[in-house]
């Protein structure tokens, strides 16, 4: 089924004279020949240096995990592992795997190769962070800005259209938050009122925040229900400010 599969995904490639010679595309297209054949291997080299990068980044460390193996008799056993990998990529570990003391970044071979795979995975979780990113009042034009991905292909996500994506747009589109909403975007206004009135409370009046604040007008024009998120960001900061908050 395998082979079948395969030949199917041949058949639906462009043809190897389509791409130069000494190029990876040629090589996957089919071409053997050594200039072709060393790109690729230059690109897997990259591509392992890329993995061990990013797995070093990763600050969980190994902790001790029991899985139920097979024995040789048939019988289903429980061992623990004393430094199982962590996962990779916000995720767990696929394979529980055992990490060994010369373990290269502290995860396992599989999790490292899952840093930098950029195969097709469903957009379900795109999606979802989109949907919340939009209720914090990031909308998916700021999203696009931050991720560096077509606005296009962001609406097709949220509208279903577009059911599977690459591994990096997703995880270029998970690494977005909310410090990512424009200006001219909109907030629940509730936090900042809450905000206001511990400040109203210290002594300050209304006049002497919109100053503070910076606003021309000595009087606190904000909305009850959402206000812009530049407005939000501005009392959020002179609170922290005033209060000493750590952010």
């Amino acid at each position: 089924m395998a082979s079948v599969a395969n030949f199917r995904a041949a058949r639906r490639m462009p043809p190897a004279e389509r791409y130069p010679h000494g190029t990876r595309a040629r090589y996957v297209a089919g071409c053997r020949c050594a200039p072709c054949t060393a790109s690729n291997l230059r690109a897997y080299h990259d591509r392992q240096d890329r993995a061990k990068a990013l797995a070093a980044e990763i600050v969980t460390g190994a902790s001790p995990c029991p899985q139920l193996w097979t024995a040789p008799d048939g019988t289903r056993r429980l061992r623990v592992y004393a430094r199982a990998c962590p996962g990779a990529g916000g995720r767990p570990c696929p394979l529980r795997a055992h990490l060994r003391r010369d373990s290269k970044g502290g995860v396992c071979r599989a999790c490292r190769e899952r840093l930098v795979w950029n195969g097709l995975v469903l957009a379900d979780r795109a999606k979802a962070h989109l949907v919340e990113l939009s209720r914090a009042g990031v909308g998916y034009r700021s999203v696009g800005e931050a991720a560096d991905v077509s606005k296009t292909v962001l609406a097709l996500i949220l509208s279903g259209k577009r059911q599977r994506i690459r591994a990096s747009t997703e995880r270029r589109i998970l690494d977005v938050d909310a410090q990512a909403r424009a200006d001219h975007s909109t907030v629940p206004a509730t936090r900042t009122w809450r905000r206001i009135r511990i400040l109203l409370e210290e002594g300050f009046s209304k006049a002497e925040i919109a100053r503070r604040l910076g606003y021309r007008r000595p009087a606190l024009q904000l909305g009850r229900r959402r206000i812009l998120a530049k407005n939000a960001a501005r009392v959020e900061r002179f609170f922290r400010l005033t209060m000493d908050v750590p952010a």
